[in-house]
């Protein structure tokens, strides 16, 4: 049915006027109701009783009113849901036409608006073959060139929940040279600008719920179309990623639009302006950026410095997060300088006893562990225990914490037996004051089954694995990340046993669910692929060993950079599968296989004042 009317509806789109005399029409039919009308409702009230007699679409009324002036080649396609406001729809079409209209180069915007363009008499994606999703439909957008996604609530966009827009959404960003422009009405606008100044993981939380497969449509028959043409195509993990790339983007766009225009109003020297390029820095971190983290830090840190002084708990906090970040690129040495000298400052302010000196100790320990200094990592993780043994009591989930990291310290020392009994003390707290069932709990089987491993008791340590993949599926579902981590763990407790069948399933199902929920270019997709890697290695075969684990070496460099330690040790690794001459020996021969920890209480990473 992809007939040439059908790709004619694919080319055309409406004016800016013809977009105002619609809203025109709507208040004056509907002068009390029209700014609550859903899309759907202004297409049953209006569009459907106009168009009903001659069974065609809206813009076949404006082609025989107003000779075509109205209807042009389209520059715009329109992704939106349903069940918005059509008031708001219409206002973010006519705003994003003035930002156009205002660039020297600006042409006239036409936009490709389904409500306008399909026949709203009849199903017209019903016939449709599958193949036209994914050829005539992709390469119209793309002949289009543009995709404007108006997006709202912008707490949980509605598009993401819908197939339909999702696959508009992937159409546009999968085709180079199309352009994807994500606005907000104006109050959601406002509503984001607030959320970024105080409640930014408002913000980066969006990016978790974004899963293309648990999308809807108003008709089943086009949700299983829809889902088909994914799956035969792109799959709903790269489309996840897509869409999470593209959302990452525009967040990171707002956030930094923020500070630009506390700047241009000459408020730079503020508290207000230091508070903004705070959250602003711990948002570009969380999402990767450290170097652009660092600068906004810097920034708030100087203003910071004048209005409070050397030992403000501002200062403090923004010293704490600027170790955080060098921590997060694996510059130990530098992340320790800072989160000594945040810790100076609440030694000196708060006192040795409170949760905040507690913290910074903490960050401390984590990158001496990091570094492989392990008796300063322990005496570090001491310091908060005690702190907080004496603030909060020894059945406080933030108690078990800290067991559970100097579990982690005495495992990276190779002290098995001393980190199981710091576990099972995390373990009891856990399982006392949040139950046997909570993910804590988890997270310490998880831990637990590491050390075994560690001290090669596999059957142990398959033992406590299962127990750790049992709570995790029923707390977070078959599709998250830490189900991934589990997979992955059992995998190579079967692997270290020489059960390479049992380890390679579970290694392929950890993959699976690693690539959706977090992406191919993350940590934990990477440790996957490099386990399967040298299993593959175990079993002779190289050709498939080093392509997998040249796959986590790409991922490693990307997201940690060249210089960091898991990088290295990754590289030794393909270097010696190959054969080749391996450099700098201070390097681990990991051969076996990688297992994930699960630290806990990081210490205030995201800190602000």
């Amino acid at each position: 049915m992809a007939n040439d009317d059908s790709e004619l509806r694919l080319t055309d789109g409406v004016s800016v006027e013809a977009i105002k005399a619609f809203l025109a029409d709507l208040k004056s039919e509907f002068p009390d109701t029209y700014t609550e009308m859903t899309t759907e409702d202004a297409c049953k009230q209006l569009v459907v009783p106009r168009t009903q007699q001659d069974n065609c679409a809206y813009v076949d009324l404006l082609r025989k009113q107003s000779s075509h002036e109205h209807v042009g080649k389209a520059t715009v396609f329109v992704s939106h849901a349903w069940r918005y406001k059509i008031a708001d729809v219409l206002n973010v079409l006519l705003e994003f036409a003035e930002e156009q209209a205002r660039k020297e180069d600006s042409q006239p915007v036409f936009f490709w608006f389904d409500l306008f363009m399909n026949n709203q008499n009849a199903n017209v994606t019903a016939n449709l073959p599958q193949e036209w999703w994914s050829t005539t439909f992709k390469e119209s957008i793309a002949n289009i060139g543009r995709v404007l996604l108006v997006l709202m609530p912008w707490r949980d966009p509605v598009p993401l929940t819908r197939a339909w827009c999702l696959w508009e959404i992937f159409c546009g960003i999968s085709n180079e040279g199309t352009e994807l422009n994500i606005r907000l009405p104006n109050s959601e606008e406002k509503a984001l600008e607030e959320a970024i100044r105080g409640d930014y993981e408002a913000v980066t939380n969006m990016l978790v719920r974004v899963q293309a497969e648990r999308a809807e449509a108003f008709n089943p028959r086009d949700k299983d179309m829809i889902f088909e043409a994914i799956r035969d195509g792109v799959g709903f993990a790269a489309l996840n990623q897509a869409v999470k790339d593209q959302l990452r983007a525009w967040c990171l766009e707002k956030a930094v639009a923020a500070v630009e225009v506390m700047q241009a109003r000459g408020e730079d020297k503020t508290k207000a302006f230091a508070h903004l390029c705070h959250v602003v820095g711990l948002v570009l971190n969380t999402f990767g950026e450290h170097d652009q983290a660092i600068a906004y830090f810097q920034k708030a840190l100087q203003i910071r410095l004048r209005t409070e002084g050397e030992k403000g708990e501002n200062v403090a906090a923004l010293y704490s997060n600027l170790g955080n970040v060098y921590f997060s690129q694996g510059q130990y040495d530098k992340a320790i300088e800072f989160y000594e000298k945040a810790l100076a400052i609440r030694v000196e302010t708060l006192g040795e006893k409170h949760l905040s000196t507690a913290n910074t100790y903490n960050n401390l320990g984590n990158a001496y562990c990091s570094k492989g200094e392990y008796d300063k990592t322990i005496v570090f993780y001491d310091k908060a225990l005690a702190i907080k043994l004496e603030l909060l009591g020894d059945k406080h989930p933030s108690t078990a914490d800290t067991y559970n990291n100097l579990g982690l310290a005495y495992a990276d020392k190779g002290e098995y037996d001393t980190a199981i009994q710091h576990y099972e003390k995390a373990l009891a707290i856990r399982v006392e004051m949040l139950g046997e069932k909570h993910p804590s709990t988890a997270d310490t089987y998880h831990n637990l089954g590491n050390a075994y491993a560690d001290k090669g008791e596999y059957d142990k340590a398959i033992e406590l694995y299962e127990k750790d993949l049992t709570i995790t599926v029923e707390a977070w579902g078959e599709k998250h990340p830490n189900t991934a981590d589990s997979y992955n763990n059992l995998g190579s407790a079967y692997h270290s046993k020489g059960e390479y069948g049992k380890a390679i399933e579970l290694y392929e199902k950890a993959l699976a669910i690693a690539a959706e929920t977090v992406g191919e270019k993350h940590p934990s997709t990477a440790m996957t692929l490099e386990n399967i890697g040298m299993l593959h290695n175990e079993r002779g075969d190289k050709e498939q060993a080093c392509a997998h684990i040249q796959q986590a070496l790409d991922v490693y460099a990307i997201t940690f950079g060249p210089d960091h330690p898991n990088t290295r040790a990754v590289q030794h690794n393909l270097r010696r599968i190959r054969g080749g001459a391996v450099k700098g020996q201070d390097l681990s021969m990991q051969s076996s296989p990688v297992s994930s920890s699960r630290p806990t209480d990081s210490g205030g990473c995201c800190s602000v004042l």
